[in-house]
């Protein structure tokens, strides 16, 4: 089992001696419950039975300590179950939870922008505590099934051998039975499941699309999909709760039968009174094992979702690259990032570009919207496939072989519209400079042109409380705390005024003079660099011919 195996790998060897000692002490507890029912059954028994008949040679002490000693005994095992299972968990989730945050700096960047929506997080979230809770969800629970069930049979059998294989019988159709309503659920889960990503996937297509439905009169025909697919969703939901009660009803039916069984073939082989209370004993003892039975289309539900949980861990961990052992395979800070016969621009007049951009230089790309300026910013920073037969290379390194965690170390993209976190100012740019005092804070915001920005104010959902120039600007200063060697800028200049781009741009200059600039601006602002630019890269000009879009980068 996957869930068990990630668990097993991330625990240390107390946390792994301690998942083994909890799943004996869990079915320990319940073979003493077992126990206990037919004890306790059988006693009472026996007592009505003696008063009645004034057998006053019979002895009640005897069976009286046991059931004390099987009651303090489930007690003690539950509540050392839990104790030693529950801190071993804590680790190995904590060692998981860790191993699989390590993982995802380990990926491409590429792969890292492809679960940006949300996946990786869940991922790092609800299918670690899946996994976590396998343990205690499933092994436990499925130990003590199959632990006290065979205990119980033992004892039947051996009690009355034609009562036990009846039981064993019965125990079977009951095992298939659960796995039958187990597959059914499963089956209807996923179509639920599936309903339910396909009526997501159609609700944002008609989001992004509304002004178009609005104009084609389709808003309704759209809601009326979303609405079918999440109808459908609803009933396959409703048709696995459903399977999950019919199980139940047939497994209740199977436990019926099978004490009734064993109450008669006990009391057809028994003539006198005394046996009577053998065959009550026995009797709520296989009630005992049927109730633990009845539990499996539940702990066989957990399983299958511990499973799914862990084989998305698992891909995550074959996908990420390994940690380097050192910083040797880490590429320099100060190394170049080198392109080459990359194809760039749309494709009515892709070009190719070459290039080595080095410390202190600056690269201007324009070009008008859609001419894939934004797209060529995502390229060299990694997050994107890197066209044939372009390559983008990093410290000697092509940039897709590297982690994300090693990308970072020499290279920054600002996207036109970054995330913020519903925070402070200085807390949003802490993120980028955990230890940075609140004197580099402010000279990190006058050098994006934000000197007036108090640092404790509050910057709402997604940025919400300030402007859109305000929110670029505040991801660019976040960018300059970082001091990377290269620092790609997308747009930085939209929806600032003359005077205040200029400052911007002068002012991440001025605190970055040894970085790599790579500034994509659109036409109307091309001229608006206060420095010195090594090389201009135009897109969208198909007149200009590939020998004329480019002017070779050479070092400032």
């Amino acid at each position: 089992m996957k869930a068990l195996t990630l668990l097993w790998t991330s625990a240390d060897r107390r946390g792994r001696r301690d998942l083994l000692l909890g799943a004996l002490l869990a079915a320990g507890a319940e073979v003493a419950a077992a126990g206990l029912l037919g004890v306790s059954g059988w006693f009472l028994t026996s007592c009505a039975l003696v008063t009645l008949r004034a057998n006053t040679t019979w002895s009640w002490m005897y069976p009286s300590g046991t059931v004390r000693a099987l009651a303090l005994g489930r007690t003690g095992l539950r509540y050392t179950e839990r104790l030693t299972s529950h801190r071993a968990l804590l680790g190995a989730t904590v060692s998981l939870r860790a191993r699989m945050v390590r993982t995802a700096g380990a990926l491409p960047p590429r792969q890292l922008r492809e679960r940006r929506d949300g996946a990786l997080l869940a991922r790092l979230t609800d299918d670690v505590a899946a996994v976590g809770a396998a343990p205690a969800q499933t092994v436990a629970p499925l130990t003590g099934v199959v632990v006290t069930a065979v205990v119980v049979v033992a004892l039947i059998c051996l009690a009355n051998p034609a009562a036990g294989a009846a039981e064993l019988l019965l125990l079977a159709l009951a095992l298939a039975g659960a796995l039958r309503t187990n597959r059914r659920a499963a089956a209807h889960r996923a179509k639920a499941a599936g309903e339910r990503a396909a009526a997501r996937s159609a609700l944002l297509s008609a989001r992004a699309a509304l002004p178009e439905l609005h104009c084609l009169d389709a808003v309704d025909l759209a809601r009326d999909q979303v609405a079918r697919r999440v109808k459908v969703a609803r009933r396959a939901d409703a048709a696995s709760l459903g399977a999950l009660r019919n199980g139940r009803l047939l497994l209740r039916l199977l436990a019926a039968l099978g004490q009734l069984a064993v109450l008669l073939l006990a009391l057809s082989s028994h003539s006198t009174i005394q046996p009577v209370a053998d065959a009550i004993g026995e009797t709520l003892l296989v009630a005992a094992g049927y109730e633990l039975v009845e539990t499996l289309p539940q702990i066989l539900r957990d399983r299958a979702a511990a499973g799914y949980a862990a084989l998305r861990l698992t891909d995550l961990l074959v996908r990420a690259r390994p940690q380097p052992s050192g910083s040797a395979d880490l590429p320099h800070p100060g190394a170049p990032l080198i392109v080459r016969d990359l194809p760039v621009g749309p494709e009515a007049a892709r070009t190719r570009w070459s290039s080595t951009l080095v410390k202190g230089g600056a690269t201007l790309v324009t070009g008008p919207n859609g001419s894939g300026k934004s797209t060529l910013l995502n390229i060299l920073a990694g997050r994107i496939d890197c066209p044939s037969p372009g390559v983008v290379v990093l410290g000697g390194s092509a940039l897709h072989t590297l982690s994300a965690a090693s990308v970072a170390t020499t290279l920054t993209l600002v996207e036109a519209d970054d995330w913020l976190a519903d925070s402070t100012i200085a807390d949003n740019l802490r993120r980028a400079a955990p230890e940075a005092d609140d004197a580099a804070l402010q000279a990190a915001l006058a050098a994006a042109a934000l000197a007036d920005l108090d640092l404790d104010a509050p910057t709402g959902p997604m940025g919400s409380t300030l402007s859109q120039g305000q929110r670029r600007r505040l991801s660019i200063a976040r960018a300059v705390l970082r001091d990377p060697a290269v620092l790609l800028l997308d747009e930085p200049t939209a929806g600032l005024d003359r005077p205040t781009a200029v400052r911007l741009l002068s002012g991440i200059r001025a605190a970055l003079p040894r970085c790599a600039l790579v500034i994509a601006l659109p036409d109307q602002h091309h001229d608006l660099l206060p420095f010195p630019v090594a090389a201009t890269l135009r897109l969208g000009h198909p007149a200009a011919g590939a020998a004329a879009t480019m002017a070779a980068a050479t070092s400032c």
